[in-house]
């Protein structure tokens, strides 16, 4: 039996006026800002901004960045000096201090007379704030699409800042899944592995007018899933990292994240955490918002069909009463690849559900746990009405509907269907659902506190709303998002089933599932209800799109506890 990952299920099928004016400066080539500038990780006094200085040679560039209250730029209340050096691939990263909060700001950098694009930001609100919009996204393919969502998000009228939850780059080469053609060159042409393959990769996406046009419009916050390293990764490896091919995971690791921290509008980490980049953010007295690091610091291997699903000989002699062989000596004569007449390989799926439920199994860690709770002690005194987990994988617990009830897919995922008939958790062994004993305790911690939890996730190259619970309680609400840029898994899987029906009727915590969504999910926040319009990209693939909603849900507050969601 194979075993199956995002990858599997590929290979098996077949801006905003501030860019405008940017782009009618010099020609790209010609200019030193040619990757545009960006924001992140605002405060309610700070924020970071970012730019790169291209064409610089090995050598250090100097240069001068300005922050300003008004987007001419004219009205300066913050500046300094930078030097990029070829040490951060000319990578600049400067944090602004001595802001307003809830304030708007334009920012630039200047070397050697020539500005880069000017970008628009945002401080965090204090004390009382009745509304937040933002824009939750994920999973960007430059390969396999255009970046129509981020050119959405950059248009969109109301926006405080960017969530994005992870997968910004990918690490295939080119043509990596078969039957899936690429639609735009890859740089480099092969996986990266080197800090030079992910330096490269990251320019590459940076080069795309509608991913600065969203960098310029807002601040973002992010989190990395596992493309930013490789796919499905954990703290030893990866399932896209082969020693023999890749060399060592640490050295690959290492050079991944230094590429991020360089790339990314991220603060770094504090000296001796090299992964460490949890962090909240309080959003005035409306959210705090709270983001775990999942991936380096403490998740154990993601289990798999291939390496963990263990087979056992069934005597059907009896069709009517098919029993497990135990028998030590019996099994000792039967070869399993020609058994008898009589005798057949079954999937022990009893044992493979225990060994999901290892209560053992890590994914955030101990330290982490404990530190969302004290957030949660603290958002709780506070008496803010939302709390908001980020989250690059869906929290919500749901397994495969029986695919080979809804159409016949392609004849290369014809055993990954016959596995959807034992109700697994199939691609999302990879999220919270592989972890669900970790989950539990996240959830113990939750529902202690009494906060008003709302899930922000991602991941699944589909689109979901949900409400996670236990016991037949409802622990909260999830919005996930789909991939910014296609293609859908469940689009490639199956495009013409009802799959996303099926995942709704199969598993009480999904109310609606799109598995052909294709684009981000935008969210207005209020003190009494959260609306989340499920922006859908259509035409993906062309270099013209549109835009419409897919669907809307909301929720509102009744005597201080949200009810479920109302889709509409």
């Amino acid at each position: 039996m194979s075993g199956y990952s995002r990858r599997t299920i590929l290979a098996g099928s077949a801006a905003g006026s501030l860019l405008v004016a940017a782009g009618r400066a010099q020609a790209q080539e010609e200019r030193l800002f040619r990757h545009g500038v960006a924001s992140g990780d605002p405060a309610a006094d700070s924020l970071l901004i970012w730019t790169r200085v291209t064409g610089a040679g090995d050598g250090p560039v100097g240069g001068r960045w300005q922050v300003a209250s008004d987007a001419a730029c004219r009205s300066i209340v913050a500046s300094g000096r930078f030097e990029a050096t070829a040490e951060r691939d000319h990578c600049v990263k400067i944090v602004a201090t001595g802001l307003e909060p809830g304030t708007s700001y334009y920012y630039r950098f200047e070397v050697d007379g020539q500005r880069s694009p000017i970008g628009r930001t945002r401080t965090l609100p204090t004390g009382r704030t009745d509304r937040l919009d933002i824009a939750l996204a994920c999973c960007g393919m430059y390969m396999f699409g255009e970046f129509h969502g981020y050119h959405a998000i950059a248009e969109q009228a109301d926006l405080d800042l960017v969530l994005f939850v992870g997968d910004y780059i990918y690490e295939y080469g080119a043509n990596a899944f078969p039957g899936v053609h690429d639609i735009r060159a890859i740089e480099p042409a092969h996986d990266t592995v080197t800090l030079a393959d992910y330096r490269a990769r990251y320019a590459q996406w940076r080069r795309d007018p509608a991913l600065q046009a969203a960098h310029a419009r807002a601040p973002w916050i992010c989190m990395w899933d596992d493309h930013e390293m490789a796919n499905d990764d954990w703290m030893h490896g990866a399932q896209h990292h082969d020693p023999a091919i890749n060399g060592d995971w640490e050295v690959r690791k290492a050079a991944a994240v230094r590429a991020y921290l360089e790339w990314m509008p991220i603060r770094d980490p504090a000296p001796g955490s090299p992964y460490g980049i949890e962090r909240s953010f309080v959003l005035g007295d409306l959210a705090t918002l709270v983001l775990p690091e999942t991936r380096l610091q403490a998740r154990d291997r993601q289990l798999t069909l291939k390496e963990d699903l263990e087979y056992q000989v069934m005597d059907a002699r009896d069709p009517a009463r098919p029993t497990v062989v135990v028998d030590k000596a019996l099994l000792a004569t039967l070869d399993r690849t020609a058994l008898p007449d009589g005798y057949r390989l079954e999937p022990d799926i009893a044992g493979f559900r225990n060994k999901i439920a290892d209560p053992d199994r890590r994914m955030v860690g101990d330290k982490q746990l404990a530190w969302i709770g004290r957030e949660l002690q603290a958002h709780v005194a506070a008496k803010r009405p939302w709390f908001l987990l980020g989250s690059p994988t869906i929290l919500s617990s749901y397994v495969y509907p029986d695919l080979t009830q809804l159409g016949k897919g392609p004849a290369a995922l014809a055993s990954f269907f016959a596995m959807t008939r034992y109700g697994l958790p199939m691609l999302n062994l990879d999220a919270w659902d592989g972890y669900p004993a970790e989950r539990a305790r996240l959830y113990d911690i939750v529902e202690q506190s009494g906060a008003n939890m709302l899930v922000l996730s991602g991941d699944s190259h589909m689109a979901w709303v949900n409400e996670p619970h236990r016991d037949g309680r409802r622990l909260g609400l999830e919005l996930s998002a789909s991939t910014i840029t296609g293609p859908s898994i469940g689009e490639l899987m199956l495009p013409d089933g009802p799959v996303g029906e099926a995942f709704a009727r199969d598993n009480q915590d999904v109310l609606w599932c799109d598995h052909r969504a294709v684009g981000y999910v935008s969210l207005t926040l209020r003190r009494n209800s959260v609306e989340g319009r499920f922006v859908r990209v259509t035409k993906p693939r062309s270099t013209e799109a549109t835009t419409d909603i897919a669907m809307t849900a909301r929720a509102v507050m009744q005597d201080g506890k949200p009810g479920g969601w109302t889709l509409g």
